[in-house]
């Protein structure tokens, strides 16, 4: 767990509860849990990078990236294994530095080559199965916290956390 340095996120049933609200004038609502975006926030302040990485494409991701200081997000990606291993090699990344947080089979095949891998309670079944660690809550509905806590506790640093808020 020492090496891993950069958290890549799913959206849709991760960081919301997976349901999209849509309107008859176009607009789209989603609904994030705000215990998920302080641990994340912590997190970056930490110096863990952040990324976003989403199958759907929603003006509402880019909002709540920017509030959440995640500088990077890529929308609208179907093949995540594909497009995730060309970042990493632009990045430097291996999976040896990789926590992924996701719920639905396009997260499958990344989840099962990260080195921490983890989902909501609610995940779909086979990344329940494959996933190190797997929330008590729901997706959108403090998943991500208590995910990034037991992360940032079993690398040592869950301390710094709570000396950001002391």
């Amino acid at each position: 767990m020492k090496e891993i340095n950069t958290i890549f996120l799913d959206v849709d049933g991760t960081l919301t509860d997976g349901k999209v609200y849509l309107d008859n004038q176009k607009n789209e609502l989603k609904a994030f849990d705000v215990k998920d975006g302080l641990i994340i926030v912590a997190a970056i302040e930490l110096g863990y990078e952040v990324i976003i990485m989403t199958g759907r494409k929603s003006e509402v991701v880019a909002r709540r990236a920017a509030e959440l200081g995640i500088k990077e997000y890529y929308q609208g990606v179907r093949y995540k294994k594909k497009a995730l291993e060309k970042l990493m090699q632009k990045k430097g990344i291996t999976y040896q530095n990789l926590a992924y947080l996701g719920d639905d089979l396009n997260d499958l095949a990344v989840m099962k080559k990260a080195r921490f891998a983890a989902c909501p309670a609610n995940a779909a079944q086979e990344i329940r199965k494959i996933s190190d660690f797997v929330s008590e809550f729901k997706g959108g509905a403090g998943a991500i916290r208590e995910i990034l806590t037991h992360l940032l506790r079993a690398k040592g640093d869950y301390h710094k956390v709570l000396e950001l808020f002391a």
